[in-house]
């Protein structure tokens, strides 16, 4: 993803209105007029069925979540009825509802770095670019298209949504955020406990305990 901004420097050795005329002499004024902030996505490196993920950094200079997206330009030629949107994507929780509906990218992007980010395909999911693939990416977007669901950030969420669409497995994983962090700390939670219940268990089950 690029942003170009174009500028245009003018440069003024001597005084051409009555507001410079009133600037001391001599003058060099330097005005930079900014025409216009033109924000440009490059296609090309997406394929169809491709999983973007948008870096949100809420200001700070740290990932601290990503949002999850499958992509489907016009540009692939294959009709999902994406119309000139790009992508697919879970989107909205609002009152906790979300449904999936197709966008632009660049205005879910908004500040946010934009990368390819098929995290599975070197994890035992490698996908084949053929009419399968395809045929099955539609599938999954044309039967999930426009159903609510309600939003659970570890059961139900945009990256679980996107993975599921590319390879018909949920994944969460967040990975290189500051969520991740998070998730990491909930599966050892969820670990200890599943632990101190088994070990609960086989205590009261066990006949030489309770005295």
């Amino acid at each position: 993803m690029s942003i170009m901004i174009h500028c245009y420097v003018f440069s003024f050795h001597r005084a051409s209105s009555p507001l410079l005329e009133k600037m001391k002499n001599p003058i060099l004024v330097t005005l930079v007029l900014l025409l216009g902030i033109t924000l440009t996505t490059s296609n090309k490196d997406f394929h169809f069925g491709d999983i973007v993920a948008f870096e949100r950094t809420c200001g700070g200079d740290k990932t601290v979540y990503k949002h999850y997206a499958i992509y489907v330009g016009p540009s692939t030629g294959i009709d999902v009825g994406q119309g000139d949107n790009d992508i697919f994507h879970l989107t909205g929780k609002k009152c906790m509802v979300s449904v999936p509906k197709f966008d632009k990218l660049e205005d879910v992007a908004k500040a946010s770095k934009v990368l390819k980010d098929n995290y599975l395909d070197d994890n035992g999911y490698k996908i084949q670019y053929d009419k399968d693939f395809e045929a099955r990416t539609k599938k999954r977007i044309g039967d999930t298209f426009g159903q609510w669901s309600i939003y659970r950030p570890f059961n139900n969420n945009c990256e679980q949504f996107a993975t599921q669409i590319r390879y018909g497995v949920p994944s969460l994983q967040q990975h290189d955020t500051m969520a991740e962090s998070v998730l990491k700390g909930k599966e050892s939670a969820t670990k200890v406990l599943a632990t101190v219940a088994k070990h609960a268990t086989m205590e009261t089950e066990c006949p030489f305990t309770g005295g």
